[in-house]
């Protein structure tokens, strides 16, 4: 067990919620763009990389990743990945480019801005190897894929192809996945794919046969043409509601293993 990471947990836990680890489910990461300690030190802020989820990907997700510590964290080696991304749909809240070009509903809006918090949270963080080919990761890919725009359920559809082999895999993320053969190894194949799926805590995405679900219409701020501007908001309630129902239930998931691992490890 990674004792670094379980110190740096618990004196979070102490100096910012209380002593009380309930309190992480809703914790709002951004929070900690300016912390020295638990943020980003000497390095670009990202609420996925902090040195909080470093120490809290090693804990909840090292049965999965066997190389998983402290020092092999962060860009290159295992890296923090936000699952249900905001900025996609619905643009970035200091540069926000979603509202005057939908004019969303107010009830929309006040939605969008609970869900730009809600996702900074753990329970919409995994982690994933990062070797790169010429700057270009997992990661990134991920996010600028022009299917997937960074949707969750459309990344595991597309993964579940590349690990068992499909001919109709996507090419380039199995490019990728090569480069990081020696981490994804655990993972290939039927039963490869179900431990992946159980040990991320990402049975939400998957049907009972662990066949990913595609929900989300994977929508973007940027749409070009001609949109429906009902369906448009039908999709981005639906998907705010499902993805805060998600994230909110596997945050409490992830800190019921981090209460094992962190106060039965004295």
């Amino acid at each position: 067990m990674n004792r670094e990471a379980i110190t740096l947990i618990k004196e979070f836990v102490i100096s910012y919620l209380e002593g009380d680890i309930d309190k992480l489910v809703d914790f709002d990461l951004d929070k900690l763009e300016n912390d020295n300690v638990y943020g980003c030190p000497n390095r670009g802020f990202d609420a996925d990389d902090t040195n909080l989820m470093r120490a809290v990907y090693c804990i909840a997700f090292g049965n999965a990743w066997p190389n998983l510590t402290m020092e092999n964290s962060g860009n290159e080696k295992m890296r923090g990945d936000t699952m249900n991304s905001s900025a996609s749909f619905f643009s970035y809240p200091w540069a926000d480019k979603f509202t005057p070009k939908w004019n969303p509903p107010a009830e929309l809006t006040k939605k969008i801005n609970a869900f730009q918090s809600t996702f900074h949270t753990i329970g919409n963080m995994t982690v994933l190897p990062d070797k790169r080919i010429d700057e270009w990761s997992i990661n990134k890919h991920r996010g600028c894929h022009n299917e997937w725009h960074d949707y969750e359920d459309r990344f595991l559809s597309a993964l579940y192809k590349v690990l068992l082999q499909e001919p109709d895999a996507d090419e380039d993320l199995a490019d990728l996945v090569e480069l990081n053969k020696e981490d994804f190894r655990p993972f290939y194949g039927k039963e490869g794919w179900k431990y992946f799926i159980d040990t991320h805590l990402l049975e939400y995405y998957v049907d009972g046969n662990y066949i990913p679900i595609i929900t989300s219409k994977g929508y973007t701020w940027w749409q070009s043409g001609y949109t429906n501007k009902e369906r448009f908001f039908k999709e981005a309630n639906r998907y705010i509601d499902q993805s805060t129902e998600i994230i909110k239930n596997r945050g409490d998931r992830i800190v019921e293993k981090l209460k094992i691992h962190l106060y039965g490890a004295e």
